[in-house]
């Protein structure tokens, strides 16, 4: 099947086709012959003709005094003259026209509630996300001014909205709005119309952009790139805006690559020139799209190859991680991944909420299955659709501030909390959510009660009688070379090298995702064990520094030899039929040379395959990581990677999606240069030979095993 919005898909009769046009500035003469051209060719009909920038002319442009760089319109006397055929009935618009910007230099023709300015022509004037032919488009009207932005007094709102700026208060409604509107409520955003570019758009590009793009994205809006990251919109198109001067008077044209949202999806980001401008800097642009609410996810979800990072992601907010454009007093954890790990220990504490629920019990919703990327601020705009909010709690980790994915809405009215109730498996997030009635104190406390009752009087499960991994079998129990409280290190059996091991959990635990805390943690400090003593030219089977293979080891005991770095994989599938999975971290010692090439051998491995991974920046605990692996992969089958330098690939497997079984060690043989140990019966030893191995990396590990502590 065709990707969505591939090339081709202007001849798809069920997409929709819109043009998409740069700041007018009232040269609607100019405008709109060329729209009659493109409609009227092969690539039309068109279905919609959106406008972003301003749109109207001012008297300073029309005097030649070329207000914010733009070209000069109609005439010195009316820089609107065009317009006004179409007001009084003159003349008709080939196309429906919507714009966004329209304010101060239109107010007299911007008088209608609902936007209508002639037939065919209507001001957005509202931010919200409009359906339009089909489509969710979001629409931020205006201009960003941040001395008045955060100002919530009326005075401001009467001043903003006649000169034709947004408030913090606008962009609120925008995000509820987005959570609530239409057939798709909380959907994909087909497009997204602002005025002025995006700040920091251009950061992660693959093509470095020139001088004036990289003027105008230095000069953008941070809160234009707040609602970009938020919304997440399939298509941002953007105007001139007011941030244009110099060699980039009357803007410029940039089409940047794609990027990945956090749902997914990718974001093609179009910035055009005003309408007419002497550069030839392109000023319109041809779209058809297919609406997001008639796809499939896995539609959405085919990137092109050249897609690249967000370029939002990188500080929580183009902004600099400030969410004050959203307004409220929620916490903003997006950008503690970049913070001082103390620093962002300290922050996270501090904002994490401790205090008791406000409202009344029998008024208060409890809602669990969250997407772990929903915070505060989006959990108030979707709810708040049902009443008034008295308080909302959302479950945060008090060390790490990540969210636990549940939340206590609290109403003012019990009809609200009824409304809410009618939520219940709504999807919010790409996840269906279960909205019950809370709780009172009273009854949680007689339900946590009778479950630690129940636990104490149930024996524990046993394990599979076949499990390998479990130490209650006694299974080839003289590869264990070091054992903890909750998890023990064993030798693999016919290893990829000789030093090639595992970690595993005592408990029978599918995956590192499930384990306990405690657990987690206990194996978290084993992997770092083991990349200590590999670093320090440790190992069963250490291999000297300028070896030509990693089967070269120094050949006596005790003598250390050249660094390497650790590589670990964990393939979690279900294996029901064979008692289910038992947890176990496979870590392979690679020399420091050819370490340098992991990454790149697995993502190779991957494209051959037909998938992507999911990067995780090295994860500071194992809290992290699984809350990571929940985020990306939810409760379901995964597969992970953790390379030498803390970064963790991620792919999650589909229900019924096949995945190859020895994918871990096909890859690393061809990254170690031995392929023929690829398979482990290949490499099966006799019984004194494991011994022997087992008792090699013990001794070396004895300096760094966590039990020795």
């Amino acid at each position: 099947s065709r990707a969505p919005d591939s090339p081709d898909a202007m001849s798809d009769p069920n997409a929709v086709k819109i043009l998409i046009a740069g700041d007018v500035r009232g040269n609607l003469a100019s405008l709109y012959k060329r729209v009659e051209a493109v409609n009227a060719s092969s690539a039309g009909p068109f279905a919609a003709l959106f406008c972003v920038g301003r749109f109207f002319g001012s008297a300073a442009a029309a005097a030649g005094e070329e207000e914010d760089g733009a070209d000069a319109t109609p005439t010195a006397s009316d820089p609107n003259a065009d317009i006004r055929a179409y007001v009084d009935g003159t003349l008709t618009a080939p196309l429906p026209t919507y714009f966004i910007d329209g304010l101060p230099h239109g107010r007299e023709f911007c008088r209608h509630p609902e936007g209508v300015v002639a037939p065919n022509i209507t001001f957005l004037r509202r931010a919200k996300v409009y359906e339009i032919h089909g489509l969710r488009v979001a629409a931020l009207p205006g201009r960003h001014n941040p001395l008045a932005h955060d100002d919530e007094s009326q005075l401001a709102a009467t001043t903003a909205e006649r000169l034709g700026e947004y408030r913090a208060a606008d962009v609120r409604a925008l995000r509820q709005s987005n959570a609530s509107t239409g057939i798709d409520p909380g959907g994909v955003v087909d497009l997204l119309l602002t005025s002025e570019w995006p700040r920091g758009c251009d950061a992660f590009a693959a093509t470095a952009p020139g001088h004036a793009v990289a003027s105008a994205a230095a000069a953008g809006s941070p809160v234009v790139a707040d609602v970009a990251r938020d919304t997440q919109p399939r298509y941002h198109a953007c105007g001139a805006g007011d941030t244009a001067g110099g060699d980039t008077a009357g803007g410029c044209h940039y089409a940047r690559e794609p990027y990945k949202n956090p749902r997914g999806h990718a974001t093609r980001l179009v910035a055009l020139a005003s309408v007419g401008n002497d550069r030839k800097e392109r000023w319109l642009h041809a779209l058809a799209l297919l609406p997001a609410s008639r796809q499939p996810p896995s539609a959405l979800q085919q990137l092109p190859p050249d897609t690249t990072r967000s370029p939002y992601d990188a500080r929580g907010g183009a902004n600099g991680g400030s969410t004050d454009a959203a307004g409220g007093d929620a916490a903003n954890f997006a950008g503690v991944r970049w913070e001082e790990p103390r620093a962002k220990r300290a922050r996270v504490a501090s904002q994490v909420r401790t205090e008791p629920l406000k409202g009344d019990p029998d008024k208060t919703v409890y809602v669990r299955n969250l997407a772990f990327r929903a915070d505060e601020g989006a959990l108030a705009e979707f709810f708040a659709q049902c009443g008034e909010i008295v308080d909302l709690r959302l479950g945060r980790d008090a060390e790490s501030g990540r969210s636990r994915g549940f939340c206590h809405v609290a109403y003012s009215t019990a009809e609200a909390a009824e409304k809410a109730l009618a939520l219940h498996e709504t999807t919010f997030y790409g996840r269906d959510i279960v909205v019950q009635m809370a709780k009172t104190e009273e009854e949680r406390n007689a339900d946590r009660d009778r479950r630690r009752e129940e636990k104490r009087g149930r024996p524990p499960p046993p394990p599979p009688g076949g499990c390998w991994f479990c130490l209650s079998n006694e299974k080839d129990t003289h590869l264990v070379a070091s054992i903890a409280t909750e998890s023990f290190i064993a030798m693999d059996k016919g290893g990829v090298v000789p030093d090639h091991c595992q970690v595993v959990p005592v408990e029978h635990t599918p995956s590192f995702a499930a384990l306990s805390p405690s657990a987690a943690d206990e194996i978290w400090r084993y992997l770092g064990a083991v990349r200590a003593c590999l670093r320090a030219g440790g190992g069963g089977a250490p291999v000297p520094e300028n070896a030509a293979s990693p089967l070269d080891t120094v050949g006596v005991p005790g003598e250390r030899g050249g660094p390497r770095e650790l590589v670990a994989f964990e393939r979690h599938l279900a294996l029901r039929s064979k008692g289910g999975n038992h947890m176990h971290l496979n870590c392979v010692p690679v020399p420091a040379n050819r370490a340098r090439k992991a990454r790149k051998i697995f993502e190779q491995a991957a494209k051959r395959l037909g998938f992507e991974w999911e990067g995780v920046e090295a994860p500071e605990s194992a809290l992290d990581l699984q809350t990571a692996i929940a985020s990306h992969c939810g409760d379901g089958e995964y597969y992970a990677v953790h390379l030498p330098d803390g970064t963790v690939l991620l792919r999650k497997i589909g229900r019924g999606e096949p995945h190859w079984m020895s994918f871990g060690r096909e890859v690393l043989g061809h990254l170690l240069g031995c392929p023929e140990r690829t398979s482990w019966q290949n490499c099966m030893e006799t019984e004194e030979k494991e011994t022997e191995r087992a008792n090699a990396f013990k001794a070396s590990f004895e300096a760094f095993d966590i039990m020795q502590g």
